[in-house]
């Protein structure tokens, strides 16, 4: 091939991709853009409209602690035993408990148990929560290089609610739980 044309086609294709990529650019249109040091104006601003503050606000509901039931015996009952158990037992008030004075935010659960098998800590806590109780999803801790499942009702506020709610807890997971702060 003549060295000429060689030039001429290469010289041809470099102004076919110049075209290719300048010409589009030159036939968009550019938004019009604010300069930079301008700052939009402020919104109108709406005189303070004090109305809501006049009307009156309801205080807040007050829950009421649960009532423990007087067991048969203070010793745990077993599931099997617990269900053929006579259920017409007599209701008396839970015993005054001293709780630490208030410092900061301070919780109380009731813990169930702890379990090697994620499962079966789900199953009673599906159970716990099937009864009515509030149960915090099981946590995972690491005891002496085991590896177990911690099941907690709760948590409230007061000792004395913790301490009422622990005989339930006790007959309907069959176990012997303990009240212990949370976090």
């Amino acid at each position: 091939m003549d060295e000429q044309l060689k030039k001429r086609l290469i010289g041809a294709g470099v102004l076919a991709a110049v075209a290719v990529i300048f010409v589009p650019m030159l036939l968009e249109s550019r938004p019009e853009q604010q300069p930079p040091g301008e700052i939009p104006p402020p919104p109108p601003r709406k005189p303070f409209d004090s109305r809501l503050l006049r009307e009156p606000v309801p205080p807040p509901a007050r829950v009421a602690p649960l009532v423990p039931r007087a067991s048969e015996s203070s010793e745990p009952v077993a599931p099997s035993a617990a269900a053929s158990a006579d259920t017409s037992q007599t209701e008396s008030k839970p015993a005054k408990v001293p709780t630490a004075p208030r410092t900061g935010l301070a919780a109380w659960v009731v813990q169930v148990g702890s379990f090697s098998s994620r499962d079966n800590a789900r199953r009673l806590a599906a159970k716990l929560r099937k009864a009515g109780l509030q149960v915090l999803d099981p946590e995972r801790i690491d005891l002496r290089g085991k590896v177990l499942y911690r099941v907690q009702v709760g948590p409230v506020l007061e000792k004395a609610e913790a301490v009422a709610m622990l005989p339930k807890v006790n007959k309907i997971a069959g176990t012997k739980g303990k009240v212990r702060s949370y976090p």
